[in-house]
Order: C-alpha cells, then structure tokens, then sequence
C-alpha cells in the first residue's frame, strides 16, 4: 500500500513537472521582439532619450503615436508617416502650382523690364532704372507674387521637415527601438542596419532621377532654372549612392516613400481632369523653352553691378 501512494506521488510530481515546462514553454516567446513591439507605449521613447521638444523629437514622437495607435509594422508607420507628410503638405503644392503658373505667364513681359533695367544700368540712366524697377514690383505685385524667389519656397518650407524625418529614423536605427530589428519588409527585414542587399540606396537614387525628368512637383525647377541645376542634381543623386550605402534602411525605406509619393503625386497632377478639380491652369511647356533661366538672369545681374561699381570707381579716380 505504500509502494502504491509513492508511486502515485512520483507519477503526480513528474505529471506537475512536465505541466509547468509545458507552461514555460508556452510563455517563454513573450520575451522576442515581436511581443515587445506590440508592448510598446506612448511615452517609452521618452524613458529611451527620445521625443523631446525639438523639432527631431516631435517627429519621434509623432512616429511613437502613429505606431502604437495603428499596431503597423515599422515600415507600415514609416509608410503612413511619410504620407500623411505628403498630404499636408499638398494644398501647399496646389498653390505653388498657381503660382508658378502666374509667374510662367508674366515671365516674358518680366523679361523685357529686366533687360531695360540692364540696360539703363550699363548706361547710368537713373531714370529709367528706377521707372521700370517700379514697373517690375508693380506686375508681380499685381499677380499677387512677392517675389522672384516665390516659386521656390516649397522646397524651403518642405526641407526642415524632410530633414526632421531623416535625422528622427537614424536615432531609432541607432539605439535601436524595439521592433525595428524585426520591422521591415521583403530583403530589409532589420530596419536598424544598412540594406545588405545594397538595393534600397539604387532605388532611392533612381526614384529621384524619375521624379527630376518626368516633372518636379511645382514645375519651377523645370521650367525656370534651365538644365545646369538639373544636371548638378543628376550627378548628386548618382554620388549619393556611396553615402547612402551606409544609412540604416529605415531611412532609405523613407527616402524610397517620399520619391514614390512624389512622383506620383507630379503625374496625378499633369492629369486634365485633376487640373482641373483644383482649378490648376492648362499646363504650357513649349513656351517656356526659350526664356533665360533664373541663375542666367541672376548672373546678368550681378554682372551689371559690377561694371556699375566699376564705372563709379573710375569716374571718381578722375575726379
């Protein structure tokens, strides 16, 4: 009988003994990355030395939120985040469209008052420079454009946010946050090291070459600085390759998304029907072909001046 209650008492120890691997066994995967990604909450970026209040921590921030509200993947949040940043951006891209299209139809009479402005110059006609230098401000000021440099200031205003997101994706690389290691998609599945298929940084390079021959987004690079400026970004974006080899996929996966969106979003624009909802003017390419480029008229300019000053050192040199 009491053979049979410690035999009984063995089989009930190795009965528990093998309950509680089995256990083990089943709890022992919410220490992978997978579990703590999904674990991640709003305010653990802070405790990791991220999301300040600078313009790098609102964007890590921003990428905190979006990804623990979602439940995305890591290049799913990278995905949304760079679209909601093309869409906010977008009525902006609207307006400058109009405006260079105002700016594109006063280019040829703007022309003529700044080769009469260059020439009363040569000449030191006071006069007239300071008659058609009003006449100049006056029809920009009527087509509701500031400045000759208005076309430009999309890329200016969308820089410091580009440039946010960029530095904002190195440092969660860096550290790395939890779940970009397991985060990517396809050949990049660690977001937190360079692509080991050197693939990305090709593709980032190709996608801006695309978006630079099949129409910039405002149509002011293209249209108004010749092919000098497009031909500097060419080589830029082919060298570039050597420095984005190193950059940690994460921020190549963004480059790659905002090329895409981009590109995309300068063909919907080129589509009549779309113009047309947003009230955009008939696009004119051909008659744009012959004008002088801003940085040709910017070196006119500067050329002007100078043989002024010149002209002003030698009238005073023989007074």
């Amino acid at each position: 009988m009491g053979e049979t209650v410690g035999i009984s008492s063995t089989s009930s120890q190795e009965t528990i003994t093998e309950n509680i691997d089995s256990f083990t066994d089943i709890i022992e995967p919410t220490t992978s990355d997978a579990v703590i990604e999904t674990a991640l909450k709003i305010g653990d970026f802070k405790a990791m030395g991220l999301a300040n209040f600078t313009p790098v921590g609102l964007i890590e921030e921003f990428f905190e939120i979006l990804h623990v509200s979602t439940g995305l993947p890591w290049w799913g949040t990278i995905t949304l985040a760079t679209l909601i940043l093309r869409l906010g951006f977008f009525p902006l891209v609207i307006k400058n469209q109009k405006l260079v299209a105002k700016f594109t139809e006063i280019q040829p009479e703007a022309q003529k008052l700044m080769d009469q402005i260059k020439k009363a110059r040569s000449k030191g006609d006071q006069y007239t420079l300071m008659n058609k230098t009003v006449e100049l401000k006056q029809l920009y000021s009527d087509n509701n454009i500031n400045s000759i440099l208005s076309p430009f200031l999309l890329p200016l205003i969308q820089m410091p946010f580009f440039i946010s997101f960029f530095i904002s994706l190195r440092k969660m690389a860096e550290l790395p946050v939890p779940g970009f290691t397991q985060g990517g998609i396809l050949w990049f599945k660690d977001l937190s090291v360079p692509d080991p298929q050197v693939i990305l940084p090709f593709l980032v390079s190709f996608g801006f070459i695309l978006t630079l021959e099949l129409g910039a987004e405002s149509g002011a690079l293209k249209n108004s600085q010749g092919t000098g400026l497009r031909w500097f970004f060419r080589i830029l974006s082919i060298t570039s390759i050597f420095f984005t080899m190193q950059l940690p996929s994460a921020v190549l996966y963004y480059f790659f998304c905002a090329n895409t969106l981009a590109f995309t979003q300068s063909q919907l624009l080129k589509n009549k029907r779309v113009r047309n909802y947003f009230g955009l003017p008939k696009l004119k390419i051909n008659d744009i072909v012959k004008q002088k480029s801003f940085m040709e008229q910017w070196r006119e300019w500067n050329a002007s001046a100078s043989a002024e000053v010149n002209k002003n050192k030698k009238r005073k040199k023989r007074l």
